[in-house]
C-alpha cells in the first residue's frame, strides 16, 4: 500500500488525496505515515507546499460541501466521483415517469433526506482522512511542513469542529491537532483553542477516562486566554464548575491539579467551586472530602489577590469555625478531613502560621463561651 501512496503523489495530487480518503484502515494508516514521515523539506523541491496547499483546498471545498448539505442543499442526480467539491445547488425537478406512490411529498422528502446522509458520510469519511493526513504533517519528526503551509488546513478545521459533533473520531483527530499546535507553540496557537478545549473538556466529563483528563491538564495555560466576564463562555464556565464533582477529576492527580489550578482564572469561578465544595461536605465519601482538602492547599500555595482572599476568608476560615461550631460529631469530622489538606502539610513553610491565624479567634470565642 505505501508503494500505492508513493506513485499516486509523484503522479498527481488529486489521485494522492483520493487514496487517503478511500484507504483508512489501520495498516494503511500506518503505510501512509510511513511514506510521510519520510518526506522532507529540500530547498530544490516545492512538494511539500504544493501538498500543503492541496491539502487545504480539498479540506475547504469539503467543509462548504458539508455545511450545504446541512442547510438543505443536494446536487443534481448523477453527479459522482468529485461530486463533493463541486458548489452544491437545489434539487432541479426533472421530468421522468414515476408511479403514484412516488409522488408523494413524504417519499420525495424521505429520499432526498437518505440522499444526503450517503452524501455527509462519504465528505465525512474524506475529512477524516484529510484531518489525519495534516495530523502526520505536524507530527513530522523533522518538521518537514512549515507551519505556515499547514495553518489554513488547521485554522479551518478548528473553526467548523462544532459541525462534527455526531463523529467522534473526526472531532478527536481535529482535537488532537490543536492539542499538538499548542504544544510545539506554533504561530497562531491562541486561535485554535475557542472550539478545541470545549470539545476536549466535554469528551473528558462524559468519558471519564484517565487520558482525557491528562490531555486537558496538559493544555491548562490555554485557559487563560479567556475572557471569563464575558458571557458568551458561559457553557465553558459550568463544564469547568462540573470538573468539581466528576470523579475522574477527583481520583486522578492531573484532575486535582487541574482543578487547583481553576482558582487561579478568575475569582468568581472561585466561588462557585468552593460553593460546591461546601455542599458535598456533609454526605461527600471520605476520598471525595480529602480529595476536596488537597485541592484546597494545592489553590491557595498558588492563588494570588482576590482568588487567595477568597480562599481564605470565605472558604477555609469557613470550615475551621464549621468543625467547631457543627451541630453534629459526622458533620464535625467530615470538615475536618477537608482540613486535613493543610493539616497533613502543617510542616510546610507558612502553613502553621496560616491555620494558627484562622483558629486562634475562634478558639478564643468558643472557650469565652464555655467559661461564662
Amino acid at each position: 500500500m505505501e508503494d500505492n501512496f508513493r506513485k499516486a503523489l509523484q503522479s498527481s495530487l488529486e489521485e494522492f488525496l483520493d487514496l487517503v480518503e478511500k484507504h483508512q484502515s489501520r495498516s494503511e494508516k500506518s503505510c501512509l505515515k510511513t511514506l510521510v514521515w519520510s518526506l522532507n523539506n529540500k530547498p530544490s523541491s516545492n512538494s511539500i507546499s504544493k501538498l500543503c496547499d492541496a491539502l487545504s483546498l480539498y479540506t475547504t471545498r469539503a467543509i462548504f460541501a458539508f455545511e450545504n448539505l446541512s442547510n438543505g442543499y443536494g446536487q443534481e442526480d448523477g453527479e459522482e466521483g468529485n461530486e463533493i467539491f463541486k458548489t452544491p445547488s437545489p434539487q432541479k425537478k426533472r421530468r421522468r415517469r414515476i408511479t403514484r406512490s412516488q409522488r408523494s411529498p413524504i417519499h420525495e422528502a424521505v429520499r432526498t433526506e437518505l440522499e444526503n446522509d450517503r452524501r455527509r458520510a462519504k465528505i465525512l469519511n474524506s475529512l477524516r482522512g484529510y484531518s489525519y493526513l495534516a495530523q502526520l504533517c505536524i507530527m513530522h519528526p523533522q518538521k518537514a511542513f512549515p507551519p505556515a503551509d499547514l495553518f489554513s488546513t488547521v485554522h479551518t478545521l478548528h473553526d467548523k469542529l462544532v459541525l462534527f459533533e455526531g463523529d467522534c473520531v473526526l472531532q478527536d483527530c481535529i482535537t488532537a491537532i490543536c492539542e499538538q499546535w499548542w504544544r510545539d507553540s506554533l504561530p497562531g496557537k491562541e486561535s485554535l483553542i475557542a472550539q478545541s478545549l470545549p470539545c476536549l473538556l466535554a469528551k473528558s466529563l462524559s468519558v471519564g477516562r484517565k487520558i482525557d483528563v491528562h490531555r486537558v491538564y496538559s493544555m491548562r495555560e490555554a485557559f487563560t486566554f479567556f475572557d471569563f466576564m464575558d458571557d458568551s463562555i458561559d457553557d465553558l464556565k459550568h463544564m469547568l464548575v462540573r470538573c468539581a464533582l466528576t470523579p475522574s477529576y477527583l481520583r486522578t492527580e492531573d484532575g486535582r491539579r487541574f482543578l487547583a489550578f481553576l482558582f487561579g482564572l478568575n475569582a468568581q469561578l472561585v466561588k462557585e467551586l468552593i460553593t460546591i465544595f461546601r455542599s458535598q461536605i456533609p454526605f461527600g465519601r471520605n476520598s471525595v472530602l480529602e480529595a476536596y482538602g488537597e485541592i484546597l492547599y494545592k489553590a491557595w500555595r498558588f492563588a494570588k489577590g482576590s482568588s487567595l482572599e477568597e480562599i481564605e476568608n470565605n472558604c477555609i476560615q469557613g470550615l475551621v469555625e464549621g468543625a467547631i461550631y457543627a451541630s453534629s460529631k459526622t458533620l464535625a469530622s467530615s470538615i475536618r478531613k477537608v482540613l486535613g489538606g493543610f493539616i497533613s502539610q502543617r510542616t510546610q513553610d507558612g502553613v502553621e502560621a496560616f491555620l494558627y491565624r484562622l483558629q486562634e479567634p475562634v478558639l478564643f470565642r468558643a472557650l469565652q463561651v464555655c467559661s461564662q
